[in-house]
């Protein structure tokens, strides 16, 4: 079984409730597969506590294998571990950022240690943790990183998006802006500062974005950013649904709504949308749950005809859906091509990305030769990924 087939079977599981039907059909599904296979797709995708709580909570365990029990199980301890130090690192942190009267803000899976969002706090993996600050904050900060039992590893803001730090084996990344700064325009920084809501983690105050913020946010991290919209992490799909139905009300879909049409990435929302039913097998909130049976079609041709793609081709596959699910007339998808191939790829692509892909320590002078060689590289790949989609399309059309 291909690898989209099993994440989308490892995604509706993690979105099934106790008791609910399908429980024993997509258990068969997954029996079917090779469970080296369900366990190396799980972690990959940075769900592998989650995925065995959830096959505890759900009366599966007894059903595993002993062999295939035993890796999960210490699979699962190391998780709940990893979070019981990243959670102490974290506390340290917000303490002596506290101390110096630094307003911090914790952003994406951190957030679960002051909110119950997984249920608890252990089952949300995490490879490093991620805080904002504002610029002019960030000399204290830095000695307040050291306070914390924490050492200096790289990155100098503003020229890097973040400055990075390391202790006790935990990756901390110190922000001054929550996304690169190409894409800094899709937030409004004031409202995103003034809307954080204050939490607590075992007394110490800290700050959150708001529900909104959050779910806005990771959706331009996740879908804008890294360009998730085919292989997407079942992780992201999951802090999604799992945001949403902790804060239900709260979110304002209205106002996510008018942010991704003001900066014309509705459509991309819309696919994520998709996406998100089509793998958790989930009906999204009212306002964001109107998806037309043209939309669909068209993201399932797309997807279906993408999602095969050879590895190295992944990145533009992912470029071509990007242009693709933006619809329009021809020149529409010339526009689109456009902004895709030449203004976000290359020519608003940041040195430090273009610097760290090409492996070069200094630019000087180089930096408009890269830019080119960048953008030559962009478009053969996308010459590339269009011969391999209407190799599929000749292959489907002959064999009908």
């Amino acid at each position: 079984m291909n690898e989209p087939t099993t994440k989308r079977h490892i995604a509706r599981l993690l979105s099934l409730k106790t008791d609910e039907k399908g429980v024993d059909e997509l258990w068969n599904k997954l029996e079917s597969i090779d469970w080296e296979d369900v366990i190396d797709i799980a972690q990959k995708n940075r769900v592998i506590t989650f995925l065995f709580f959830k096959i505890k909570q759900l009366g599966l365990e007894d059903r595993l294998k002993p062999e295939t029990r035993r890796i999960m199980l210490l699979e699962y301890h190391r998780g709940v571990a990893r979070n019981v130090v990243i959670r102490h690192v974290l506390k340290d942190m917000i303490r002596s950022l506290n101390q110096c009267g630094i307003k911090a803000i914790i952003l994406k899976g951190a957030i679960n240690f002051c909110e119950n969002i997984y249920e608890n706090w252990n089952l949300r993996s995490m490879e490093d943790l991620d805080i904002l600050i504002k610029e002019e904050d960030f000399p204290v900060a830095r000695k307040c990183m050291q306070t914390a039992g924490l050492h200096y590893v790289g990155g100098r803001i503003p020229y890097d998006l973040s400055e990075d730090f390391e202790g006790r084996d935990i990756a901390i990344d110190m922000h001054y802006l929550p996304v690169p700064e190409k894409y800094i325009s899709l937030f409004d920084m004031d409202s995103f500062w003034a809307n954080t809501v204050k939490v607590e983690m075992d007394g110490i105050k800290t700050h959150i974005p708001c529900p909104t913020d959050q779910i806005y946010h990771k959706f331009v991290h996740d879908v804008i950013r890294h360009q998730e919209l085919i292989n997407f992490q079942i992780q992201g799909l999951c802090d999604f649904v799992m945001t949403s139905q902790y804060y239900k009300e709260r979110i304002d879909w209205e106002e996510i709504l008018y942010r991704v049409r003001k900066n014309d990435i509705e459509s991309l929302f819309k696919l994520h949308c998709w996406q998100i039913k089509k793998n958790l097998g989930l009906e999204l909130p009212e306002p964001i749950n109107d998806l037309s049976d043209d939309s669909i079609k068209s993201y399932e041709k797309w997807y279906e005809q993408l999602s095969e793609c050879p590895e190295w081709l992944e990145s533009a596959g992912e470029r071509l859906m990007a242009i693709l699910v933006r619809g329009g007339n021809n020149f529409g998808h010339f526009k689109n091509s456009f902004n895709v191939l030449v203004k976000e790829s290359v020519l608003d692509e940041s040195t430090e990305f273009l610097l760290s892909i090409y492996n070069i320590e200094r630019v000087g002078h180089l930096l408009p030769l890269i830019r080119i060689i960048h953008l030559f590289r962009i478009l053969f790949l996308h010459i590339l990924i269009i011969a391999y989609v209407t190799k599929q399309r000749l292959s489907t059309y002959k064999q009908t």
